[in-house]
């Protein structure tokens, strides 16, 4: 626990991922607990993210990149960001963009939902 965690109260959780699961040692012979769902480390767990402020072109590549994942089942899942820190710290010079897995794969085009099914 650090200056600052003794002082606030607030401790170090180094044991514990995302979603502040408690990691716990089992006993040779038993079973393991299950994995943590938000564990990324799925055969082909695919994150569609939509960048963009929240305009019209915006909306449409979220709907398409919606319409791309339905199609391709319960592995993909599409986030929309419209964090103007966020989309920046990603290095996005134009909107709407399209990352698959955190790599920046469109900028500044709306992308059919053909498209983005190629993409996966």
């Amino acid at each position: 626990m650090g200056l600052f965690g003794k002082v606030f109260g607030k401790e170090d959780k180094k044991d514990s991922c995302c979603c502040d699961m408690e990691i716990v040692e089992v006993p040779e012979g038993e079973e393991a607990p299950a994995a943590c769902e938000c564990d990324s480390s799925g055969a082909d767990a695919v994150v569609l993210t939509v960048l963009g402020p929240g305009c019209k072109r915006c909306h449409q590549l979220n709907d398409n990149a919606q319409a791309a994942a339905s199609k391709a089942g319960g592995a993909v899942s599409v986030e929309y960001v419209t964090d103007p820190v966020a989309i920046a710290e990603a290095g996005i010079m134009a909107t709407p963009a399209l990352l698959v897995n955190g790599k920046v794969v469109s900028q500044g085009k709306v992308l059919a939902q053909s498209e983005i099914e190629e993409l996966l």
